[in-house]
């Protein structure tokens, strides 16, 4: 049996997706899709939990039906290294719903939810405000075509 970094081998690769494709699946459900008694799942999940491999247990949301308003990404410009100062002053915006310092010419990536286009004009002329921001870029979002990323922290 295969054996990787983590300590895991390839059931525990199994037990992971398996989970990871739906967490309530009980440890019966499991234990039959990857050919173990329900004790050895159980004993298996237990350690993964103990190494860390499994941080946690979630839920990822399905496709919410369709809200009133607009979503936006918002590529903000600073003069300098001051990502902190103003992450804290937009983080006060309630529209603001993740802030996202990167690297490269564009500093934060800000994804907004407005009510309309009055709205997201509010929140982009209050971000423009902050001192040291020296550009701001919107697109709004169309359509979202995919989304792998489930629960980011």
């Amino acid at each position: 049996m295969e054996q990787h970094e983590d300590g895991s081998d390839t059931v525990d690769e199994q037990i992971l997706v398996h989970l990871e494709a739906d967490g309530r699946l009980s440890i019966q459900d499991l234990a039959r899709k990857v050919g173990l008694s329900r004790s050895a799942v159980y004993e298996r999940i237990a350690k993964l939990r103990n190494r860390g491999v499994i941080a946690g247990f979630t839920i990822r949301r399905g496709q919410a039906p369709p809200r009133a308003g607009i979503r936006a990404y918002m590529l903000l410009y600073f003069t300098g290294p001051i990502c902190e100062r103003i992450a804290k002053e937009i983080e006060r915006i309630p529209q603001i719903k993740r802030s996202e310092s990167i690297g490269g010419e564009i500093d934060m990536i800000l994804t907004v939810e407005a009510q309309d286009l009055n709205d997201l004009s509010e929140v982009r002329a209050q971000v423009e405000a902050v001192r040291g921001v020296t550009r701001v870029t919107t697109g709004i979002v169309l359509k979202e075509r995919f989304n792998r990323l489930g629960a980011v922290p």
